[in-house]
């Protein structure tokens, strides 16, 4: 088959490496690094669809397509969006979601996500046919908009977890993810999600990998934001508003976003703040994690 991948970043090139080895074709297509290449090259090419860009430069995308390419069968694997109805044009999709670092899937470790698709599953579905190995394995759900819903919150948690530098052995830290995976439940209820989505691996198993992992970039985020904030207390250890507006100082952007890194758990609170999922009251950690981020980054 052949697969067009829309994102080279360092997910997308890892897919790239096995839907290769899985006998497939595939054509990248990242203004970034393909600038000669267009949609459209992609799309006449390929035979299915695998989109691996940021949450942040999904509506972009997508508003480029031609029909055509909404005729492709879709595999997703952006994390931080909370709407399905923004592939709602497309015949078919399916949300790859779950605990599993880029360099851990190249290295052959064992990785199980979870795929999300609306309907009854009959028979192996595109992602485990184009992504399966013996390595790489799944468990499935027709919970579409709770998987998706997961996929960002875990981000934001991590961030939290990062600044509070939680180790994944310590009491702390088992106290944090009960907690956090609680009140993604509710956050579920209150969305339009699964309750038992929490059990998947998109759910307690990317939460505790991306929590409690120094590889995590959103855990690490969370450390140089902690930092950040002792910065600026003062003799007396009182804490005073944050004075640096991410997008007007450059060299504290280049503190907390080294090198342009994509931080994914910053474009969810980005996306919750304008709205785009529901946050109830009992969601005590994640509020207050969004009023750090909106207070520290001019959101």
């Amino acid at each position: 088959m052949k697969v067009g991948i829309l994102g080279a970043g360092e997910f997308g090139k890892t897919m790239g490496v096995v839907v290769r080895k899985n006998g497939n074709a595939t054509y990248f297509f990242d203004p970034a690094v393909f600038p000669e290449r267009t949609i459209k090259d992609v799309i006449a090419f390929s035979d299915a669809l695998l989109i691996a860009v940021p949450s942040s430069a999904m509506r972009k995308l997508l508003s480029s397509f031609p029909e055509a390419g909404f005729m492709k069968p879709l595999i997703v694997t952006t994390k931080g969006l909370f709407d399905p109805e923004i592939f709602e044009k497309f015949r078919e999709v399916e949300i790859v979601s779950g605990p599993g670092f880029a360099s851990e899937i190249v290295e052959g470790k064992r990785v199980k996500l979870t795929i999300a698709k609306r309907g009854i599953f009959e028979g192996a579905t595109l992602s485990e046919k184009l992504l399966g190995t013996e390595t790489l394995k799944f468990d499935k759900t027709e919970d579409v908009k709770g998987v998706m819903i997961l996929s960002g919150l875990k981000n934001i948690y991590a961030i939290e977890s990062g600044r509070r530098k939680l180790t994944v052995k310590s009491d702390e830290f088992k106290e944090y993810i009960k907690t956090a995976l609680i009140e993604a439940q509710k956050i579920l209820l209150y969305n339009g999600g699964f309750l038992e989505s929490v059990r998947l691996q998109a759910g307690v198993g990317d939460f505790v990998l991306t929590c409690g992992s120094e590889m995590s970039r959103n855990y690490q985020f969370g450390k140089r934001l902690g930092e950040f904030e002792m910065a600026q207390r003062g003799r007396r250890g009182r804490f005073y508003p944050a004075v640096f507006k991410a997008n007007r100082d450059a060299r504290l952007r280049q503190m907390l976003f080294p090198r342009g890194t994509t931080i994914e758990g910053v474009n969810a609170a980005r996306a919750i703040l304008r709205g785009e999922l529901f946050v109830p009251r009992e969601a005590e950690i994640l509020s207050d994690i969004l009023r750090r981020i909106k207070h520290d980054i001019e959101l």
